[in-house]
């Protein structure tokens, strides 16, 4: 759906009249809903900590530089957060553990044994730091949740809706029903029920986004099915 669409949908349910336009209209109601609904996705993006709506879901790289602040792009432009416990050395098929806390990079400033031969990061003073100094040249990669959950019409992601014709990454149901009970609270009207409303609704699209794995009550061994020996069942060579 599209930014006019899911206006459009909206104001058919709070018993306005439906705009033809909404991102150049000068109806005040179309421009209230026009902000309440970017004030809604954004929230909405924000939501399902730590890894949130798969729609977002983004993978990264850089290649380090041989020296604590890494330089070489290791933050993208629309990074909301990272994904924590995906953060892994390709160059050295190692894991690369973090964030760190100020304790425990204060500790391997003192004892580099810690985190030796192991790389570790963390973000301080809006730079990305890893410690020990890695190597130049060594390929990190990462996922992360990305901030631009709009996109055009020709399917670029960006920040925020500035088009009739652009999209979401995100559940467009979630977000009519996000803006019905915004719009209602604007208006000094009961919007308990709605807002409860759209609150189960996301519980349920954050339970059944993506997909994911069984739990083996017998121990841990299904959950991390990439940890086991690739070995067949049987009839073995």
């Amino acid at each position: 759906m599209t930014v006019l669409s899911i206006i459009r949908a909206v104001c058919g349910r709070i018993s306005l009249t439906r705009p033809s336009v909404v991102v150049t209209s000068t109806d005040r109601n179309v421009i209230q809903l026009f902000e309440l609904l970017q004030e809604g996705a954004e929230e909405l993006a924000r939501a399902g900590s730590p890894s949130g709506f798969q729609g977002l879901q983004r993978d990264w790289t850089f290649v380090t530089v041989a020296a604590e602040e890494q330089t070489n792009t290791p933050i993208p432009d629309d990074l909301l957060r990272f994904i924590p416990d995906t953060f892994y050395n390709r160059s050295t098929n190692r894991k690369v553990s973090g964030p760190l806390t100020p304790q425990q990079a204060q500790a391997a400033q003192v004892w580099p044994q810690l985190t030796a031969p192991y790389l570790t990061y963390r973000e301080a003073e809006s730079a990305f730091l890893i410690n020990p100094t890695p190597p130049a040249g060594e390929t990190i990669a990462y996922s992360y949740i990305s901030s631009y959950w709009a996109q055009n019409s020709a399917g670029v992601a960006k920040a925020e809706f500035t088009s009739d014709d652009d999209m979401t990454y995100l559940d467009e149901n979630l977000l009519k029903l996000d803006l019905r009970w915004r719009w209602k609270s604007a208006k000094g009207l009961d919007y308990a029920e709605d807002m409860a409303t759209f609150e189960r609704a996301r519980s349920l699209a954050l339970g059944d986004d993506g997909s994911s794995g069984a739990l083996n009550l017998g121990g841990p061994g299904g959950i991390y099915p990439l940890y086991r020996a690739n070995i067949p069942e049987g009839n073995w060579p």
